[in-house]
């Protein structure tokens, strides 16, 4: 886990639709393990403690209410 905060859409545990945009407000899913189990749908300027830089993952059900796609990672 990181200790320095940051906004989802620079996260790597960020999971998108294959064919978002990364804008602030483009919905997606938190698939860092430990918050796995609670299906967070998240913003791109979201964001938290658990950041870690890189790219979104992208997999289709990813802006779903609840999620309805696997984390990629």
């Amino acid at each position: 886990m990181s200790e320095q905060w940051g906004l989802c859409k620079g996260c790597k545990w960020w999971q998108i639709e294959p064919d978002a945009s990364i804008e602030d407000q483009t919905c997606g899913y938190c698939i860092e393990q430990e918050l796995q189990p609670f299906h967070l749908r998240i913003t791109g300027n979201g964001g938290c403690n658990r950041f870690m830089a890189g790219k979104p993952a992208r997999a289709e059900g990813s802006s779903e209410k609840p999620p309805t796609t696997v984390p990629q990672r």
